[in-house]
């Protein structure tokens, strides 16, 4: 039997958790509108979400094959690889322009007003071109490809520091996640025990209903925890594809 005191506390509690609920509800309705903005869709369309919260437990990857995989898939690295291949490129061609050039040419061709009185005639030429005053220019162009080449080998050594540290920084993240998705697993398990054997105390008359009531608050507590490490996780595995250079393949489903 419960007191009024309980029945009255019982219902605070319950005006507090709606409360919650009314802010919770508003907050995913507006998350879902700004979804919508984002995909572009129509306003009118209605969204549903498909996934749910789950846990991929997966192994940890390691760290220096993580790199070279970022290194040989993200699509920034490639572009400058492709860049340095053309100012080397531009670079032999201009070393290139130093050397003398032969070129040839001919023509053949038959001239004549009837079948039977077609000559041929033919025309041909050769002529070498050797660079002795450029005033300058080749030097000029072979000392402008050194930089553009000097300028790529930099941005390259800065993108491959910057690969490694997204991937080190995925890396810890995710095992950071993976470590709180247990414990907060763990958390939610307890809480449901505390909850049943406080209910347990409160139906048997021993207890009144704070125990189940600060239980019932661990639990919530505990289920948020599990959310919250459940969407670092997820996140952590965002930011690893990323890295890595993987984002279309692991989340295109």
């Amino acid at each position: 039997m419960g007191t009024g005191i309980d029945t009255l506390r019982a219902n605070v509690e319950l005006q507090n958790e709606n409360q919650r609920l009314l802010e919770a509800q508003a907050s995913r309705d507006t998350t879902l509108f700004g979804l919508s903005r984002l995909l572009n869709l129509d306003p009118r369309q209605q969204l549903e979400l498909a996934d749910s919260l789950s846990f991929f437990e997966t192994p940890q990857p390691d760290v220096e094959a993580s790199i070279e995989e970022g290194l040989s898939a993200r699509p920034e690295w490639k572009s400058l690889q492709e860049q340095m291949r053309a100012a080397e490129s531009q670079k032999k061609a201009a070393f290139a322009s130093r050397l003398p050039s032969v070129h040839f040419s001919g023509n053949w061709a038959q001239f004549g007003t009837e079948p039977s009185s077609v000559i041929p005639t033919y025309t041909y030429s050769g002529t070498m071109s050797v660079p002795l005053f450029t005033g300058g220019r080749i030097r000029a162009e072979n000392v402008r490809a050194d930089l553009d080449i000097q300028k790529l080998q930099q941005q390259q050594s800065d993108l491959r520091n910057q690969i490694a540290l997204d991937v080190k920084t995925a890396l810890i993240n995710l095992d950071s996640a993976r470590n709180q998705v247990r414990v907060a697993n763990l958390g939610v398990q307890l809480s449901k025990e505390e909850v049943d054997q406080a209910r347990d105390r409160f139906n048997a008359g021993v207890a009144n209903n704070i125990e189940v009531i600060q239980a019932q608050d661990s639990l919530a507590r505990a289920n948020d925890n599990q959310i919250g490490a459940l969407y670092r996780f997820n996140q952590a595995r965002a930011d690893l594809a990323r890295s890595v250079g993987k984002m279309e393949k692991v989340y295109a489903k």
